[in-house]
């Protein structure tokens, strides 16, 4: 599945990489044009920093909201699939800390299947959406030029979604994957052998693969 199709299906954006510290709030720009962009010269990297250059908070909230979206729990995600299959040619566009170090030739060339499952979903907490609800309407007020300069134009990640990646290999490649996946320290949480092919299941190790994002100028609380 490419990111068109993904979308299309899902109403989120494919992550073609995937960052470890991402969090809801964070602001992303042209990801509807090209891929994602999480940071931009001279611009917020979050909607609570865009509130703090602003004035509008101090560092004490700052941090506390960042905080609050950083640890939001793990929910069951509702998609109308409890798996994501997505096409083999596209994953060398995507990044994870552990299997992206899996060689390019590999993954191109002797992957056959990779997927997405046991998907779990953070969600922005609605007082939070509230809070920026708020904030946003006193940037308005007081502040539209940096409103309009800076981030009326740009998105946010209200929603990121994580899942369990799986790879399927044909039989006779296991044995080198094996290796590689020894010599990069990662560990599969489980490893199915068929007649034909092996299945590797990892965690999603706290790396999301996509997200929903909300234009900031239509942002409702």
């Amino acid at each position: 599945m490419e990111i068109r199709k993904f979308r299309s299906a899902y109403g989120l954006e494919l992550i073609p990489a995937s960052h470890e510290g991402i969090f809801t709030g964070i602001l992303v720009w042209d990801p509807i044009i090209g891929s994602p962009a999480f940071s931009k010269k001279g611009m917020p990297n979050s909607i609570f920093t865009a509130f703090l250059d602003a004035g509008l908070m101090d560092e004490k909230e700052w941090s506390a909201l960042a905080e609050q979206c950083k640890q939001a729990p793990f929910i069951e995600a509702y998609l109308a699939s409890r798996t994501v299959d997505v096409d083999v040619e596209f994953i060398n566009e995507l990044w994870h800390p552990k299997a992206g170090q899996i060689t390019v030739d590999f993954i191109s060339e002797k992957l056959s299947k990779f997927t997405f499952g046991n998907i779990m979903v953070r969600e922005m907490d609605d007082l939070v959406r509230i809070r920026i609800d708020s904030y946003l309407e006193q940037m308005k007020a007081r502040r539209w030029s940096e409103y309009d300069g800076r981030i009326r134009r740009v998105f946010m990640i209200t929603e990121l979604y994580y899942g369990t990646i799986k790879m399927v290999v044909e039989k006779q490649f296991s044995t080198e994957l094996d290796v590689q996946l020894e010599n990069i320290e990662l560990k599969a949480l489980s490893r199915s052998e068929g007649s034909h092919a092996v299945e590797y299941e990892f965690s999603h190790e706290n790396v999301p693969f996509a997200m929903r994002i909300e234009r900031i100028r239509t942002f409702n609380g």
